[in-house]
């Protein structure tokens, strides 16, 4: 255990017995038989930018040609009645923006790419 006294913020959703947690821009599943699996937030980029679950777009915060650092918050989604931030993995410039607010997204459908 980390004796680091910063708080962290995880978001958690239950829908058809699988249980999504989302850490850091990761996001794992875990059913009630106790099966793990990382999910839509995974290593690689194509995969953290693409929705962890079905959702919402909320809020695009980034245009195409953007310069982003790591960390930044490129789009927020809403499922579940709870809100879910994609943030740049790296530094880099926004490139294809393929979502707007309003639209209904599908997990591991890219939502922008990142160059």
């Amino acid at each position: 255990m980390s004796r680091d006294r910063r708080n962290t913020v995880a978001w958690a959703a239950v829908d058809a017995g699988v249980v999504w947690v989302s850490l850091h821009g990761r996001t794992w599943t875990v059913t009630l038989d106790g099966d793990v699996r990382q999910g839509g937030g995974g290593r690689r980029d194509e995969d953290a930018l693409s929705a962890p679950m079905p959702a919402i777009v909320a809020t695009v915060h980034v245009s195409n040609g953007q310069p982003v650092s790591a960390g930044d918050a490129l789009v927020t989604l809403e499922a579940m009645k709870m809100e879910l931030q994609i943030v740049a993995p790296r530094d880099g410039t926004v490139g294809l923006l393929a979502c707007e607010a309003g639209d209904l997204v599908q997990p591991g459908v890219p939502l922008l790419e990142l160059q």
